[in-house]
């Protein structure tokens, strides 16, 4: 059955909008209890009360049809989820969160949540920042810090766009947040640890990544 919604879900989500949209799954229901009261209804008659968030709702309600196949796969995977047991944050990871934040200032105040099927990927969500939890996924503390300086960078720089009221693509801001990230490490004495980082991801599709000094 999951193979059936992942083939569906390949088929439909096909552009980053979709499945940045579809993230917004994610962050509908803090707990079983909740995922267990809104089950046999569509997300369409649901409303902010039987959510945890009205943000996530009103996201994934964009997505469409798809955020009703992710959920319902989530659904059937919420048992072996549980049964995995809590996820504990690796020894070291405080401390190497607290250092790249001299790069990405805008991690300060935002929650970090472990996800293991994010492996060396992130996400962010309102306040949210959603990274690997290491070992999953070959991710290593060291590299999730760095994601996670990433995806708030990405955050502010969304935030920025759009304060001055503009519209850009996800390439361009994936581009002006690596650009920015990479400055500010430099300037941090971080740029050995961010251009290890880098040098795990295929970032090829977007392709050169010019240098953004902070503040521009």
């Amino acid at each position: 059955m999951l193979d059936a919604d992942a083939s569906a879900l390949a088929r439909v989500a096909t552009s980053h909008e979709v499945l940045a949209r579809l993230h917004s799954v994610v962050s509908l229901f803090d707990a079983a209890p909740r995922v267990s009261r809104a089950t046999g209804r569509d997300l369409t008659e649901l409303d902010e009360g039987d959510v945890s968030s009205a943000i996530a709702l009103r996201g994934a309600l964009e997505a469409g049809p798809a955020a009703e196949v992710l959920r319902a796969a989530a659904e059937l995977e919420l048992p072996s989820i549980e049964a995995l047991g809590p996820i504990c944050a690796a020894p070291d990871l405080r401390a190497r969160v607290d250092e790249v934040t001299s790069a990405a200032p805008s991690l300060r105040g935002r929650e970090l949540v472990l996800a293991r099927p994010l492996g060396l990927r992130g996400r962010v969500l309102e306040g949210r920042i959603f990274v690997g939890a290491p070992p999953s996924g070959g991710a290593t503390s060291k590299h999730v810090a760095w994601q996670a300086a990433h995806e708030a960078t990405v955050a502010e720089v969304t935030s920025q766009t759009m304060a001055r009221g503009a519209k850009a693509a996800y390439e361009d801001i994936e581009r002006t947040a690596l650009g920015l990230l990479r400055s500010r490490a430099r300037a941090a004495g971080l740029g050995a640890g961010h251009e290890e980082w880098l040098a795990h991801l295929d970032l090829s599709a977007l392709g050169p990544i010019p240098d953004v000094p902070d503040g521009t």
